[in-house]
């Protein structure tokens, strides 16, 4: 989807996007972080999101951000953000226009206190942060999933700023992606395909078992690697296709090492496609315009970019699907792994 331009480099200046959210929420807006990027003094811009320690870490060698605003109270969870703290933050950053991604009252004052002169934001009718906005757009609450994502695009349609949901291109630096090749020994003679296998949910993980399959599928029928994606949270789950694996040495497992985000995601955009949970994964990869295979419960399917090839289960039980309709999405890729 693509919007035609209409506001000029120096309306907006020094820019200021506020997620709202935590690490998934600010891959969703990639498309309009970058776009307002390119219109922002310096090519630059400065994000303001609640875990910005890990926000801050993805973006570290990404030069499209200037700095990062870590402002949530906790920033090991996607609490309430510090209003007090953003203020000062946002007044030291000398931010001329703040695009709020959020329905937040609290954020939208803030930025007001801090001077902010362009403060683009939406609202939902009747809501009081409307007060607080002088570039407020004014939005359905029932809109596709996911909502947030779709309420900011209106935000930038009404500001006149192009985007596209299929062009983001987020990548890290070649000496990130050498860097974390180097530390794993990773074999960078072989493709490599992701399996995505973390979830932030219970009713999102698809499982061990049914992974394993697909992993023995790509490791017998291909001379390729298999990336094994997520944290120590989901460790039990790749511990299970490590373990059932005819090709175990063909296996890089993260959910087992501590490797910064950066560049977790370096060695994921060196893969040829990602199969996966809906997850943070999901929407990396996406956005980092990989082939990803998404593996959805009933009601929780979403495709805002082609990028993401949905598989999804006829009822709230992930498991009903199987691993041949899965495999079966992946061949229609017709990727050469050899």
């Amino acid at each position: 989807m693509k919007k035609v331009v209409t506001v000029s480099v120096s309306d907006f200046g020094n820019s200021l996007v506020v997620t709202g959210g935590g690490l998934g929420d600010t891959l969703f807006h990639l498309p309009f972080i970058r776009s307002i990027q390119q219109q922002s003094s310096g090519q630059s811009i400065v994000l303001a999101c609640k875990k910005g320690r890990e926000i801050e870490q993805l973006f570290s060698d990404i030069d499209f951000v200037r700095s990062v605003l870590p402002i949530a109270r906790d920033q090991d969870v996607s609490g309430q953000p510090d209003l007090f703290r953003m203020r000062k933050l946002t007044r030291q950053a000398n931010i001329d226009s703040a695009f709020i991604f959020h329905k937040s009252s609290g954020i939208a004052i803030a930025m007001m206190m801090a001077g902010v002169g362009q403060r683009f934001g939406y609202y939902f009718k009747g809501g009081t942060n409307r007060f607080f906005l002088n570039r407020g757009t004014c939005v359905p609450k029932s809109v596709p999933r996911p909502a947030f994502m779709n309420h900011a695009a209106l935000v930038m349609d009404d500001a006149g700023i192009s985007y596209d949901y299929n062009d983001v291109r987020f990548h890290q630096p070649d000496h990130v992606v050498d860097a974390i090749c180097k530390e794993l020994a990773v074999d960078r003679s072989r493709p490599i395909v992701a399996l995505g296998v973390n979830a932030s949910a219970d009713f999102k993980q698809w499982g061990g078992e049914k992974y394993t399959v697909i992993s023995e599928r790509l490791l017998k029928n291909y001379s390729c690697q298999v990336l094994l994606f997520g944290a120590g949270d989901v460790r039990d789950v790749a511990d299970e296709i490590v373990t059932k694996s005819s090709f175990p040495e063909r296996i890089i497992d993260l959910t087992d090492k501590k490797v910064p985000l950066n560049y977790s995601h370096a060695l994921l955009q060196n893969c040829e496609a990602y199969i996966g949970n809906d997850s943070f994964g999901l929407n990396l990869a996406a956005m980092s315009s990989l082939p990803a295979i998404g593996i959805f419960a009933q009601g929780h399917h979403f495709s805002y970019c082609d990028w993401i090839k949905p598989v999804n289960s006829d009822s709230p039980d992930i498991h009903r699907i199987t691993p041949d309709r899965v495999w079966d999405e992946f061949e229609k890729l017709a990727l050469s792994l050899t």
